[in-house]
């Protein structure tokens, strides 16, 4: 689960500037590989980096896995010649976050578009991807820390196209470049994986096939966003429900939460892009299944993304269906998130979670006749803003600043509070401010629009 909890922590950027002290002393390069468009023949396909798995003694199943994924084209392989560890103890999530943080300078460093580390874990290689540019939540196949292909130590060739279409789907949708070629590997890939859906390969035991099966999912669903049809996210959904059969909740917690949560979110993906609203309400079922299952003591953060995630579910039902029911209930998911989530701790997580719990009670405050919860919607979005700061994440707080526009107008088109439109004025100017510099144009005009509306409502009611 936490898919992009290292999105919260620090930004996905590339810098060119060398650090005073090199963390990757002994990086070398093991392949020149490229599959470069016709129109570009200068391109290459995403940058692998390769850390020796901790505990790999002599670096025997490293070196396998590096030659693994250079008979394929689709990347550059560079291996770290070090491993990027853990540290030992403490909560889970926690030492993923500090060897993820590491493992991104690590990237920026050598102008990698993914790692691949991981460990050797009593006769398990247990392989990790972290992308440079972290997929957004609830998108279908999105890879995130928790996420694993673990693999026999003395595991065969044949594996290969496993191993090579999991790096794909990890890196392919936020590979900013050569997305056609990248989709097209992924495709081969899916091809030739697929008799491991149908079948344990021999060697493996059945929580190391259960990760097989819930990596196939994630490449399925990463093939949907890179241009593929309907067809890949019925594929996912079969790939996760087949993992989740062989995984015990209480023996493997997170490969179960991680697995459930891509269930989740793919349903989720599915039911947006239909007119019936039961796929929605099977995702409903998916996460809530998550905050039943894991203990919010023990697996808080896990916990708390399964709420969050249950609040957009309930949302779009409720904003597709008009019923209260449903946002009455994302609104109570998003309290328990944020229950965990503390703006003191995880700031950046804390002002979305706020900024989208805004959002449900501006809906809610529109089917409602009191003005209360408008009112309560407009201290959400102020309250938001102390984190989403214009300076430093201007597309936030233009969203945000947007919102809390709307909520003002729309309570101050009930209460005539001169002082809201004023508010709303500003806002809007703001927001058309931020979405203009950054070219979206659309979004500026629509803004402009309510700015327009409101200041005509200012006019009528002398402000």
């Amino acid at each position: 689960m936490f898919p992009n909890v290292l999105k919260w922590i620090m930004p996905a950027r590339r810098s060119r500037k060398k650090p005073p002290r090199r963390k990757v002393k002994a990086a070398e390069r093991i392949s020149g590989n490229t599959f470069a468009p016709t129109a570009d023949k200068s391109a290459s396909g995403p940058r692998v980096l390769i850390a020796d798995l901790d505990g790999d003694a002599g670096g025997k199943v490293t070196a396998s896995l590096t030659e693994m994924l250079d008979r394929s084209e689709a990347f550059e392989i560079f291996r770290a010649n070090q491993p990027l560890k853990q540290a030992r103890a403490g909560d889970m999530v926690l030492r993923l976050i500090a060897a993820a943080a590491e493992g991104h300078a690590w990237m920026i460093e050598q102008s990698a578009d993914l790692l691949v580390w991981g460990e050797i874990e009593m006769g398990t290689a247990v392989l990790r991807f972290l992308p440079l540019i972290p997929s957004g939540d609830n998108l279908p196949g999105a890879v995130g820390l928790g996420d694993s292909l673990d693999l026999p130590v003395d595991f065969e060739a044949s594996l290969t196209p496993l191993l090579r279409t999991t790096v794909l789907a990890a890196v392919g949708p936020t590979f900013r470049a050569m997305r056609g070629p990248v989709a097209e590997a992924l495709q081969i890939g899916l091809d030739e994986t697929a008799g491991v859906l149908k079948e344990i390969p021999a060697g493996m035991t059945s929580g190391q096939y259960a990760t097989s099966l819930a990596c196939l999912g994630n490449a399925c669903g990463a093939a949907y966003r890179l241009g593929g049809g309907l067809a890949r996210l019925d594929q996912a959904i079969a790939a996760y429900r087949s993992a989740l059969k062989k995984i015990v909740a209480a023996e493997m917690p997170v490969a179960w939460a991680v697995t459930q949560s891509h269930l989740a979110a793919t349903l989720k993906a599915k039911g947006e892009k239909s007119d019936a609203d039961e796929t929605l309400i099977e995702a409903v079922a998916a996460y809530k299944l998550i905050t039943e299952t894991l203990s919010r003591g023990t697996h808080a953060f896990d916990w708390a993304l399964a709420q969050a995630n249950l609040g957009l579910v309930y949302y779009r039902l409720g904003t597709r269906s008009g019923r209260g029911g449903y946002l009455n209930e994302a609104g109570k998911a998003f309290e328990e998130a944020l229950t965990v989530y503390k703006k003191e701790t995880m700031p950046v997580r804390w002002g979305e979670i706020s900024n989208q719990y805004g959002v449900v009670l501006m809906a809610l405050g529109e089917q409602v006749t009191g003005n209360v919860v408008l009112e309560l919607a407009v201290k959400r979005f102020r309250k938001a803003l102390e984190v989403r700061k214009r300076e430093q994440a201007p597309l936030l707080w233009a969203q945000t600043v947007n919102n809390l526009g709307a909520a003002c107008f729309g309570l101050a088109k009930r209460n005539g509070e001169v002082a809201l439109m004023r508010e709303a004025i500003t806002c809007f100017e703001g927001a058309v401010e931020i979405y203009t510099q950054s070219g979206a144009t659309k979004k500026a005009e629509i803004i402009r629009n309510n700015l327009s509306r409101v200041e005509r409502l200012a006019q009528t009611r002398g402000g």
